[in-house]
């Protein structure tokens, strides 16, 4: 059921993250600037199709936590300047990445996710402007460092912890369903008496 549900969540959290996020970001940034300097005049984006693909890859098999990498590059890519699975590349290596740590680090699954939300960040950042590098832009790169990296990197640690909390219920709920329809299938007991 996660498989389908991807397509829809990281579809719609694209266009978010393409149209509304942006703006929303940039009022923060407003109210926010007096107190966190970091934040004036930046570019930093709040990665969400990212996060939520880390953040539904701790708890899911390494089969369905592959699908939502593939299906959240592409998602990524098709509203980017980026060639088609670029971004779903760099997305199946990390969730790879994940899965082969997750397993021994079960218990502290908190500081694992901060951790790798902030690897994550900067990889998928470094990656995005290598490609673009490749494909003849140029940037600065400490500009981009200060205007986009750290903005950035702070959106994605304040909102991931929240967004692991909505992710868990869902999945939470999910499991909850497919046992419930696995037991509706099932025989119904016989009493030992036959007519």
């Amino acid at each position: 059921m996660g498989r389908y549900l991807s397509i829809i969540v990281l579809g719609l959290a694209a266009a978010l993250s393409a149209s509304v996020i942006p703006q929303a970001l940039s009022i923060v940034g407003a109210l926010a600037g007096e107190a966190l300097p970091l934040l004036q005049n930046t570019r930093g984006q709040l990665s969400l199709v990212m996060l939520l693909v880390l953040c539904w890859s701790l708890r899911a098999p390494l089969s369905e936590a592959l699908i939502w990498a593939l299906v959240g590059g592409l998602a990524l890519d098709l509203l980017s300047v980026l060639p088609l699975g670029a971004t779903s590349a760099a997305l199946l290596v990390l969730v790879y990445g994940i899965k082969r740590v997750s397993w021994q680090l079960l218990r502290a699954r908190i500081l694992l996710l901060l951790a790798v939300t902030a690897l994550a960040t900067i990889l998928l950042l470094a990656y995005t402007y290598a490609a673009l590098f490749l494909l003849g832009y140029n940037y600065d790169l400490l500009s981009a460092v200060q205007l986009m990296l750290l903005p950035t990197l702070l959106y994605n640690l304040a909102a991931v912890l929240p967004l692991y909390a909505a992710v868990r219920i869902v999945q939470s709920r999910l499991e909850i369903g497919l046992q419930v329809s696995a037991q509706s299938l099932s025989p119904a007991p016989t009493t030992g008496r036959r007519v």
